[in-house]
């Protein structure tokens, strides 16, 4: 397959919800840097762990465009969450064989990324977050 096969049938089973699909198109040493975790999930066991609690959390995945220089792209989708609507965007990188071997992923707005990192992180043996609003204006 290649790369661009390997990116277009991941991002294909991402929107179908299908983790064992996306999976086949990581590299074993895959690296996904999450906005709503500090430490990266490594390797193919924690990225299966991650996305198959990711996609059973998000009520769908869009993918709506693709920007694309070299073995570095950008997947720009939108997500969702109940109420909640998450632009995103996902900085992957292709290894030499065509695998994405690694993942960094940005969403907004604030609000529902910690709406999902509310409900993603006790499945993922994390503390949930919560914004909390300051009393007085900061200077």
């Amino acid at each position: 397959m290649s790369d661009s096969e390997h990116l277009n049938a991941f991002l294909k089973c991402m929107g179908e919800r299908d983790v064992t699909g996306a999976i086949a198109h990581l590299s074993d040493g895959i690296i996904i840097r999450s906005p709503i975790f500090s430490t990266p999930f490594e390797g193919k066991a924690d990225a299966t762990k991650v996305l198959t609690h990711l996609l059973q959390t998000l009520d769908s995945f869009e993918p709506k465009l693709l920007l694309r220089d070299g073995a570095d792209v950008v997947a720009i989708f939108t997500a969702k969450c109940g109420e909640h609507v998450i632009d995103g965007m996902d900085h992957l990188h292709l290894g030499p064989t065509g695998l994405i071997d690694s993942m960094t992923v940005a969403w907004r707005p604030l609000t529902a990324v910690v709406a999902v990192q509310q409900l993603l992180a006790p499945k993922l043996g994390e503390k949930a977050m919560q914004l909390v609003p300051i009393n007085s204006p900061v200077a």
